[in-house]
């Protein structure tokens, strides 16, 4: 089982597009934003945001999903995953 709650990623996820997207306004990122599209975020962001999250959660999300990840659901259930692996 995972030390941080889905909350806790979400709110981590929310910190970080704050600090990568200062432009997005934070309180209307909910779990089902679509984070790479409804808010202007642009492949490059995305990159920055992904590589962000997995410094903060201290993982490797595999190249090759990120292109599954679209919702902040799709991120906090990615990096829950990634998680478990490293238990």
């Amino acid at each position: 089982m995972s030390k941080y709650t889905d909350d806790q990623i979400f709110e981590k996820l929310k910190e970080i597009l704050g600090i990568c997207c200062p432009d997005l306004s934070i309180d209307t990122v909910t779990k089902d934003t679509v984070i790479n599209r409804d808010n202007g975020i642009d492949s490059l962001n995305f990159i920055m945001i992904m590589s962000k999250v997995e410094a903060a959660f201290d993982i490797r999300v595999p190249d090759a999903d990120w292109d599954r990840l679209s919702t902040a659901q799709d991120v906090i259930d990615k990096v829950q995953e990634q998680l478990a692996l490293k238990a």
